[in-house]
């Protein structure tokens, strides 16, 4: 009797004991797995950004679309997450044609986040409605706008800013697409002292100069690089070099230019040494009297530019105290030939006019006259026109003015 007894109670504590480990056991379980709502979970396109355009597609409707979600899974992991740990994914890139589409999505959590342990208790869609549409594109140009004033002596140069590149394609919908007309570049050249080269943020711009902000609106680059000159002004002389001769001394002329100096601007490195332009060589000797308009062109330096307003100076010669007087001369001769060559002059005479001081000038008799042709640089026989010197004996500040030449035949004997 007490023996069953014993065996009975021994059943009734095994029970209580199995019913207080599974009490315990659910305790422990429940406590360690939880549920929690996230709304709002944003959803993610993948090719809207890419496989889309290139087959002239884009995302139209659907890219605001959220999620709601209910989530169970160990405590640990479910009340760290938030909504915006946790992305909807939609793939876009099968996607070939236009129109509406259904398409199912997958969450993607964060790395740390074994999506097993997960469970999806309740969404409030299985799927995402989208709308696509053909993409829209056109070019537009990029206009910089330059501000500020650049630090003396330093100019800019309007004419040589470049941008790269200098149109961009927008593509969107036709309706947001239309209302861009450019895009605007500002460059602020304040106390700027060199050419700036730099890449740069744009403003799009509508036809009435208005900002266009439209994040539907894709741009072809994102920043747009552009170079706006900056040289260094250097106001230069200007310098004549003259030629003299007898009757055609420096001393007996009076000469001035129109403009004495001309702005240019350039690399400073090539303007540092840089302090006058030579016009040329004027020979005073080929100018037969005075002279009012003798225009000679400024050539620029190389690497600088222009920045007056004139390209030529005017030349103005006056000769004082001098006199001229005409001679007709017959002594002819010849310099520059071979041992076996002689010259035959054709011209029998030559009208000279003579210049220099007056009283000089009277004393002068043509037998004091001589031209010399010469020949150096014709080597051929056979008749030749060739460049002649006037020469006069005995008279230092007496000379010829203009040019002259003689016709003969040179012969070989």
């Amino acid at each position: 009797m007490k023996k069953r007894m014993s065996e009975k109670g021994n059943k009734i504590l095994y029970v209580v004991l199995s019913l207080l480990l599974a009490i315990v056991f659910w305790l422990y379980v429940d406590d360690n797995t939880m549920s929690n709502e996230f709304r709002n979970v944003p959803v993610d396109f993948i090719g809207a950004e890419d496989s889309l355009p290139s087959r002239g597609l884009m995302l139209a409707e659907g890219m605001d679309a959220t999620v709601d979600l209910k989530l169970s899974g160990p405590r640990a992991v479910i009340s760290g997450l938030r909504s915006g740990d946790i992305r909807a994914q939609v793939n876009l890139t099968n996607i070939s044609a236009a129109g509406p589409y259904s398409l199912t999505y997958t969450l993607q959590y964060p790395d740390d986040v074994n999506s097993s342990d997960i469970t999806v208790e309740r969404r409030s869609r299985s799927s995402v409605s989208v709308r696509i549409t053909s993409l829209y594109s056109k070019e537009i140009p990029v206009v910089p706008t330059v501000v500020g004033e650049v630090a003396d002596p330093y100019v800019y140069m309007s004419v040589g800013v470049v941008t790269e590149p200098s149109v961009l394609t927008v593509s969107g919908l036709q309706s947001h697409v239309d209302r861009v007309a450019s895009a605007r570049v500002v460059v602020n050249i304040t106390e700027a002292k060199g050419t700036i080269q730099q890449e740069f943020a744009y403003d799009l711009l509508d036809s009435e100069g208005n900002v266009v902000e439209d994040e539907d609106i894709r741009v072809s680059d994102s920043r747009v690089h552009v170079t706006v000159p900056i040289n260094m002004a250097k106001e230069l002389k200007l310098v004549v070099k003259f030629k003299e001769s007898a009757g055609s001394r420096l001393s007996n002329v009076k000469w001035e230019l129109s403009h004495e100096t001309i702005t240019v601007a350039g690399d400073p490195l090539s303007l540092e040494t840089l302090d006058e332009i030579v016009l040329g060589e004027v020979d005073l000797s080929t100018y037969l009297g005075d002279m009012e308009e003798n225009p000679l062109e400024i050539k620029i330096p190389a690497g600088c530019e222009n920045i007056s307003n004139y390209t030529t100076t005017n030349l103005s010669i006056k000769f004082q105290d001098l006199a001229t007087k005409s001679f007709t001369v017959s002594d002819i001769s010849a310099v520059g030939l071979s041992g076996t060559q002689s010259f035959d002059p054709m011209t029998s005479s030559v009208d000279v006019v003579l210049r220099g001081p007056a009283e000089d000038l009277e004393r002068v008799t043509e037998e004091d006259i001589r031209i010399v042709v010469d020949l150096t640089e014709i080597a051929s026989d056979g008749t030749t026109k060739a460049p002649a010197n006037v020469l006069v004996d005995g008279f230092t500040e007496v000379g010829a003015v203009g040019t002259y030449s003689v016709t003969g035949k040179i012969i070989s004997r």
